[in-house]
């Protein structure tokens, strides 16, 4: 678990923390990466370490937390500038802002955590908050919540691992179209 103040400096030594991290996964194998390393990487001390994170895991979480904080403000200011009557893929917003944000998730994948960005994503995006599903019982819409981060990381692992080789715009389409078909054929589960 991660819990640090906030306050500047907290977060200023949280953040040299993480970059430690990242400058460390790209030399070595995470789970080699020791936390007496990092805090010399990172040129802060064990105590400050241990203020604000219990494990190195914790550092990615925090990180994660972070960045879908930011897609969630992005994702709200996208769909406030779309037509009121328009239909808004959920998955164009999430490969555009992470195509400008893709190194948390290169990280997670060399640490084999992408499971972090996928807990991060059910904590903070709910089902209820951005659509309204008629026919759903209450009781299901945590599923519905599985299902999106599932399917949404799985996307964004696969496409930064493959080197982003399709546009934001272009992968949401192509894949909005092809889950369309198969839901039409009736094979989407």
């Amino acid at each position: 678990m991660y819990h640090i103040k906030n306050d500047q400096r907290s977060v200023r030594s949280a953040e040299m923390i993480y970059d430690a991290l990242a400058t460390l996964a790209s030399k070595r194998p995470f789970e080699l990466i020791k936390v007496s390393e990092l805090v010399e990487e990172a040129q802060v001390g064990r105590a400050t370490f241990y203020r604000n994170f219990d494990a190195i895991e914790d550092v990615l979480r925090w990180r994660c937390d972070q960045v879908v904080d930011g897609f969630i403000v992005y994702a709200l200011e996208y769909m406030r500038s779309q037509p009121k009557d328009s239909i808004i893929p959920f998955l164009k917003p999430v490969l555009r802002y992470f195509d400008l944000h893709s190194a948390v998730v290169e990280l997670l994948i060399e640490a084999k955590r992408v499971d972090i960005l996928q807990a991060s994503f059910q904590k903070r995006i709910r089902i209820p908050r951005l659509i309204t599903l008629k026919n759903t019982p209450e009781k299901f819409l945590d599923y519905g919540a599985v299902i999106r981060s599932s399917v949404v990381v799985s996307i964004l692992a696969n496409w930064v691992q493959n080197g982003k080789k399709e546009s934001p715009d272009e992968l949401a389409e192509g894949l909005g179209k092809m889950m369309l078909e198969m839901s039409g054929m009736g094979i989407l589960f």
